[in-house]
């Protein structure tokens, strides 16, 4: 480093960790790819109040990303007020499917496209993401009116692209895509310039054919203290950035876990796992920034390593695109040495230190040494 570099005028000792990603985005739940698992009504109800309701979880078990399409196939039994049936129908599936989280979603299918029907679904699935069709303006009208979540299905090709962003714009859904999912169902055989341009600018996150969508978060940078105190504060710096196309739907939590660097000490006893209290719910697309001051539990003195992980609500990991081969979920980030040396000023350390600039910038260049 050279005489102005920033290490040279540090206030604290501290460890800076850049990391690098990989080249291809990773696989994770409710990104990329989805797979339609669509079932006729008259299959599942071939008989007035009589279900075949596992027949759902069997053609969702070997596939990823289901999307539930529930087929008005009117069954013979059914003679009279056949949506009122089909409503009915979909509350039944609903309540049977509950807050699955093997389901991505289920698209809004109807028979009369009517209020009750669409009710069906938005009381039912009030657990899982349903998704409207960009060309059904009086549902998409009712949802927003009514203030209802959902996700959004574009249908699209490379002779009807410019009508699907006259959709998005008439209709004022730029927008969905920072609550719910934009799913671009491609119609032609392969995904034409124009859609692959535009799903991007749609932010979607999901589509039926093989393409890099979803989000896409890799850690950047993080920087904390060389030396902290047990018992004391361990303050730390994360910059990541989701590099994808749309934000992580799903509500998930930040973790650290603090283990002994000699591996012949490592016992579930003395290794620790912390919670962050990052506001994940405003994460989106680009740059990700957040500064916390944890407490640190009693520790034995000694070098320890630290791991970073992002984990849904049902402690299942998010896989995160850097080089490092996560454990469980964590990625290790570097080590820190703890001891019981007081350091009261960790605690506010943040409030007037910079040891990396401001950011999200870049990291400064370092001077030409003199």
């Amino acid at each position: 480093m050279g005489i102005y570099s920033l290490e040279n005028y540090e206030k604290y000792k501290t460890k800076t960790i850049r990391l690098k990603p990989e080249s291809k985005a990773p696989s994770n739940f409710g990104t990329g790819q989805i797979h339609y698992v669509k079932l006729p009504w008259a299959s599942l109800e071939p008989h007035r109040g009589e279900f075949n309701l596992e027949l759902i979880n069997r053609e969702m078990e070997n596939v990823k990303n289901p999307i539930l399409v529930l087929i008005p196939d009117i069954p013979l039994w059914v003679d009279n007020h056949k949506s009122d049936s089909f409503t009915s129908f979909i509350r039944r599936v609903g309540s049977f499917i509950g807050g699955d989280r093997k389901l991505v979603g289920v698209v809004i299918s109807t028979i009369n496209n009517s209020q009750a029907e669409w009710d069906g679904y938005i009381e039912s699935f009030d657990k899982t993401t349903i998704f409207a069709d960009l060309d059904n303006k009086e549902l998409i009208s009712y949802l927003k009116d009514n203030n209802k979540d959902f996700g959004l299905l574009v249908k699209c090709n490379e002779k009807n692209w410019i009508e699907c962003c006259e959709g998005f714009a008439k209709q004022n859904l730029q927008h969905v895509w920072k609550k719910n999912p934009v799913l671009v169902n491609i119609t032609d055989d392969v995904c034409g310039p124009n859609i692959s341009r535009e799903i991007y600018r749609w932010h979607g996150g999901l589509s039926n054919k093989q393409l890099d969508l979803g989000y896409n978060v890799t850690i950047r940078r993080v920087t904390y203290p060389e030396a902290v105190s047990s018992k004391g504060a361990l303050p730390i710096r994360l910059w990541l950035v989701n590099m994808g196309t749309a934000r992580i739907y799903q509500p998930f939590i930040i973790k650290l876990l603090i283990k002994p660097q000699d591996l012949q000490l490592y016992s579930e006893k003395n290794s620790y796992e912390l919670t962050l209290k990052g506001s994940t719910e405003s994460w989106s697309v680009g740059d990700i920034t957040h500064n916390e001051v944890l407490q640190l539990p009693n520790i034995e003195s000694g070098v320890y390593t630290i791991s970073i992980g992002l984990f849904l609500l049902d402690n299942t990991p998010i896989q995160l695109n850097n080089e490092n081969t996560p454990l469980n979920g964590f990625y290790q980030i570097g080590t820190v040495c703890i001891d019981d040396k007081k350091r009261n000023e960790l605690f506010n350390i943040w409030d007037t230190y910079y040891p990396e600039g401001y950011y999200p910038l870049e990291d400064p260049q370092v001077p030409e040494e003199e």
